[in-house]
C-alpha cells in the first residue's frame, strides 16, 4: 500500500531529531565526558552522538507514526541538517561556515541513518514493510 508523503510527519521528524540531539548532547554527553577530557574526544563524542540521534530519531518516528513512514523521517533528517547548517551562515568562524559539500554529505548520512532507524522502528511496531 503506497501512502502519500506526509509533510506533517517530515516536520515532526525534524523536531524529534533536534530534540534527541539536544538530549543526547546535553545529558548523555556531559555524563560520559568529564571536565578533564581532551578537545578531540569531545568533538568525536559530539559527532557520534549527533549520528546516533538520526538513527534513534528514525526509530522513534517508525514506532509512533501511524502506518508505515520511511521517507518522512529521512527527508526530515536531511532538513534538520540543512537547518543546523543554515545557522552557520550567521557565525563569523571560518571553520564552521556553510558549504554545499557539508550539506550533501551530512544530509546524506543523516538521511541513510534515519531510513535505517525508521525501518527498525516500523519492524518493532509490528508493521510489515513492502518491498519497493
Amino acid at each position: 500500500m503506497n501512502r502519500p508523503f506526509s509533510f506533517k510527519w517530515m516536520f515532526l521528524s525534524m523536531l524529534v531529531f533536534i530534540a534527541i540531539e539536544l538530549a543526547l548532547g546535553g545529558l548523555v554527553g556531559k555524563l560520559i565526558v568529564g571536565k578533564y577530557a581532551s578537545l578531540s574526544l569531545k568533538f568525536t563524542l559530539q559527532g557520534l552522538l549527533n549520528l546516533a540521534s538520526y538513527f534513534i530519531g528514525g526509530m522513534v518516528i517508525g514506532i509512533i507514526s501511524p502506518g508505515i513512514r520511511i521517507h518522512e523521517p529521512a527527508a526530515g533528517a536531511f532538513c534538520a541538517v540543512a537547518l543546523m547548517l543554515s545557522l552557520s551562515l550567521f557565525t563569523p568562524y571560518a571553520m564552521i561556515q556553510f558549504s554545499a559539500l557539508k550539506m550533501i554529505l551530512g544530509g546524506g548520512i543523516a538521511f541513510c541513518l534515519a531510513i535505517a532507524g525508521a525501518v527498525i522502528g516500523e519492524r518493532l511496531a509490528g508493521n510489515k514493510i513492502p518491498e519497493e
